[in-house]
C-alpha cells in the first residue's frame, strides 16, 4: 500500500463529528430546524464548536464554529473546499459562484469600481440618495425599516454602480424581485429535496428570471462607447460592457455571464448593507446611552455628512462594526468539502456540505465579553488586535473576502449619520433584545418591524 493509500485509509477511520443530543435524534432534525433556525443552532452547538446535522435534502451538514475551521476552510487548506450547489443555482457565472482560475481573473477585472479612491468618488452620489429616500418620509409616521433600507441601498446600488436613478415609490418589480432570491433559503423549504416544488422556490425563479431580464435591458442602455480600457469606465455597468468587448485573460465574456455579474451585484450589492443599517437602528433605538453618544457626534458635523467626516465619525463606525458582530448578515459561510478531510481530528466526508456558523463565532464568550450585548465601546480597546484570526468575520475571510466590503462599510456611516441628524427611530415599548429576525440567504430583518419616525 502506498503513502497515499495509508494516508486515505488512516483519514477513513476518523469518525465523523456528533449529532448533537441537545437538538433530538437526527430523523426530526428538517423539522426542528424549520420551526426555529436560530434557536436550533444554538441548541446545536452549545457544546460542540463542530457539529453533524441531518437535513431532508441536503443529507449530513457540518456546522463549524471555531476561528480555527474558518482559516482552515478559507485560507490553508481552501483548495478542499469549493462553493457549494446553492451559490450556483442563485448567481450561475456570477463572481460569488465562480472557483479557481475563473474566479481569480473576473475578481481582478471587476476590482477596479471597489477600490476605496473609486468608493470615495461614489459617496456623494451615496448621500444624495440617502437624504433623497430621507426626506421622502412623512415625519411623525411609522415605516417598515427593513424594507425601507433596502429601498434605500438598492438606491443607492443603481446610482452608484449602474449610474440609474429608481424612482423613489417606483421600481416596484426590481425591488420585489431582488427580495426573491432570498427564498431559494427560505427554512421553511431549503431543507427539502430540491425536486421538492415549493412556493418559495417558484418565488426564488420568478425574481432570478425578472432581474436576468433587468441586467440584460441594464447592459444593453449602456452598450454604446464603452471605455478603452474597462478599468477606466465609470461605473461597473460600464465596465461590463467593455469586458464584453475586451475580454478577459483573452476568453470573450458572453452576455449570459454579464448578466450573472449584475444579478449577483443587485442582491449583494444592496442586501447586507441594508440589513446591517436596520439592526444598527433597532440597536439604537433600544439603547439610550449609545444613541445619546450618536446623536452628539452627528450632529457636531458641520453640515450634511460626507465622506470627508468619516474619521469624524468614530461612534457611527463603532456601531456599525458592533452591529455586524451581533446581527451578521452574513450568518452562514457555505461550502462543499472537494475531497474527504479532517476538522477537529473528525472526518468531513467528500461532497459534504460544510457551514461556517459566523453569528455562533461573534457571540462566542471564548473572544468577546458579555457576547450577547450590544456594546460599540468594545471596539475602543485593543480587541481586534487581540482577537484571534477569523473571530471577526462579517465579510468573509482569505482570498474571496467580499469585494464590496470598503463600500458596505462607507455607506452604512453615512447612512446612520445622515438619517440619524434627521431623525430617532423609535421602538415603543420595546426593551432591548434580539431583534425579530428571519434567516433566508442572509439574516434580515423581520418585515413589518415597525418603527416611528421622531423628528429631531
Amino acid at each position: 500500500m502506498g503513502t497515499e493509500d495509508r494516508a486515505a485509509a488512516r483519514l477513513g477511520e476518523r469518525p465523523l463529528p456528533p449529532y448533537p443530543s441537545t437538538v433530538g435524534h437526527p430523523l426530526f432534525h428538517t423539522v426542528h430546524s424549520m420551526r426555529d433556525v436560530f434557536d436550533f443552532r444554538d441548541r446545536a452547538m452549545a457544546n460542540h464548536d463542530l457539529v453533524r446535522i441531518k437535513l431532508l435534502g441536503p443529507g449530513d451538514v457540518f456546522h463549524l464554529g471555531h476561528p480555527d475551521h474558518f482559516d482552515q476552510v478559507l485560507l490553508s487548506d481552501r483548495d478542499d473546499f469549493r462553493k457549494s450547489d446553492d451559490f450556483r443555482i442563485a448567481f450561475e457565472g456570477g463572481l460569488v459562484a465562480a472557483e479557481g482560475e475563473a474566479w481569480r481573473r473576473l475578481r481582478e477585472a471587476l476590482q477596479p469600481p471597489f477600490a476605496r479612491d473609486r468608493i470615495v468618488e461614489y459617496a456623494d452620489g451615496m448621500v444624495e440618495q440617502i437624504r433623497r429616500r430621507r426626506d421622502h418620509w412623512d415625519p411623525e409616521s411609522r415605516i417598515d425599516l427593513a424594507a425601507e433600507a433596502s429601498h434605500l441601498t438598492l438606491d443607492v446600488l443603481f446610482e452608484t454602480l449602474f449610474g440609474r436613478e429608481l424612482e423613489l415609490g417606483g421600481d416596484a418589480e426590481i425591488r420585489t424581485a431582488a427580495d426573491r432570491l432570498q427564498h431559494w433559503f427560505t427554512p421553511t423549504s431549503y431543507p427539502l429535496p430540491t425536486w421538492v416544488p415549493t412556493l418559495a422556490r417558484w418565488r426564488f425563479k420568478r425574481g432570478k428570471r425578472h432581474l436576468q431580464r433587468v441586467a440584460q435591458r441594464l447592459l444593453d442602455a449602456t452598450a454604446d462607447g464603452p471605455a478603452a480600457n474597462p478599468a477606466d469606465a465609470d461605473d461597473l455597468l460600464s465596465l461590463l460592457v467593455g469586458l464584453r468587448e475586451a475580454g478577459i485573460g483573452g476568453e470573450a465574456l458572453s452576455d449570459e455571464r454579464l448578466r450573472d455579474q449584475v444579478v449577483t451585484m443587485i442582491f449583494a450589492g444592496h442586501d447586507t448593507t441594508a440589513t446591517a443599517i436596520a439592526f444598527a437602528f433597532y440597536a439604537l433605538a433600544t439603547q439610550p446611552a449609545v444613541r445619546e453618544r450618536f446623536h452628539a457626534e452627528v450632529d457636531a458635523l458641520d453640515g450634511p455628512p460626507t465622506v470627508a467626516d468619516l474619521d469624524a465619525l468614530d461612534v457611527t463606525e463603532r456601531i456599525v462594526t458592533e452591529t455586524l458582530r451581533l446581527y451578521p448578515p452574513v450568518y452562514t459561510i457555505p461550502r462543499e468539502a472537494a475531497t474527504d478531510v479532517t476538522i477537529d481530528g473528525y472526518r468531513i466526508p467528500e461532497g459534504s456540505l460544510t457551514w461556517l456558523t459566523v453569528d455562533q463565532v461573534h457571540r462566542d464568550p471564548r473572544f468577546y465579553d458579555e457576547p450577547s450585548a450590544f456594546r460599540p465601546g468594545r471596539w475602543m480597546s485593543d480587541l481586534r488586535e487581540r482577537l484571534p484570526d477569523f473571530a471577526y468575520a462579517p465579510f468573509g475571510g482569505g482570498p474571496r473576502r467580499c469585494i464590496g466590503r470598503q463600500f458596505a462599510l462607507i455607506e452604512a456611516q453615512l447612512a446612520l449619520a445622515t438619517i440619524g441628524r434627521a431623525y430617532h427611530l423609535a421602538r415603543p415599548g420595546d426593551d432591548g433584545g434580539d431583534p425579530p429576525r428571519r434567516m433566508g440567504m442572509t439574516t434580515r430583518m423581520e418585515p413589518g418591524t415597525m418603527f416611528r419616525l421622531v423628528e429631531r
